[in-house]
């Protein structure tokens, strides 16, 4: 089950690289992303949930994250981008993407504590 954890936030990193990459390619073009951007926020958040339920599988087995921290950065990384999400109301397209993208850095820093803490 470890190596399914960890399987799984490398498979988040990747995801999260992109979330950055397209975010900045849609600031730079002053667009805000399409449906498959929405997509594709969602299926990050989906993959967040997986991990954390694999933790959660992990922690019910009697495995202990090295630092308790850990936990709170699980719960964290799983509300950031619904989090942005919810300010983008009245915000632009270029706007819009800027916000993601902040989300989607912040998300990057906390899988690296996450990985850190772990």
């Amino acid at each position: 089950m470890d190596a399914i954890h960890r399987l799984i936030g490398f498979a988040t990193v990747a995801a999260v690289a992109v979330g950055i990459g397209w975010s900045a390619l849609l600031v730079i073009a002053r667009r805000a992303g399409g449906p498959r951007y929405e997509w594709f926020q969602a299926a990050v958040v989906s993959l967040i949930i997986v991990g954390a339920t694999s933790g959660l599988l992990l922690l019910a087995s009697g495995a202990r994250p090295a630092d308790a921290i850990h936990l709170l950065y699980a719960v964290i990384a799983i509300g950031l981008i619904p989090l942005a999400r919810s300010f983008l109301g009245g915000a632009s397209g270029r706007g819009r993407s800027a916000l993601l993208l902040v989300a989607f850095v912040a998300l990057g820093g906390l899988l690296y504590r996450l990985f850190t803490t772990g």
